[in-house]
């Protein structure tokens, strides 16, 4: 069962990742073509906060896009790091909480 629990956990968090990256990359296409993004930075603060910070992170230097902003230089390194906590406590008691 803890087995389970902890692929589900990585599908989870490589999924959240990918679709922080494909997030970011709409942003930066939409500002190119349109001059505005539909994609707002609470969408990005929200999806960072349930665990895609790091590819939110990542993207920016990837695509070399917003590197200038506070939200994605600053508060997502914090979210990963609060995610990450939250894993390796989770991992070290197989998610036993209660």
């Amino acid at each position: 069962m803890i087995v389970l629990i902890r692929i589900l956990i990585a599908v989870y968090l490589i999924a959240i990742n990918f679709y922080a990256f494909m997030l970011v990359r709409a942003q930066k296409i939409q500002r190119i073509e349109d001059g505005e993004s539909k994609v707002k930075d609470g969408k990005l603060f929200l999806t960072g906060a349930i665990g895609g910070a790091l590819g939110i992170f990542i993207s920016t230097f990837i695509l070399s896009y917003r590197k200038d902003s506070l939200l994605l230089m600053v508060v997502m390194p914090l979210l990963f790091a609060v995610t990450a906590y939250f894993l390796i406590l989770g991992f070290m008691t197989d998610f036993n909480f209660f």
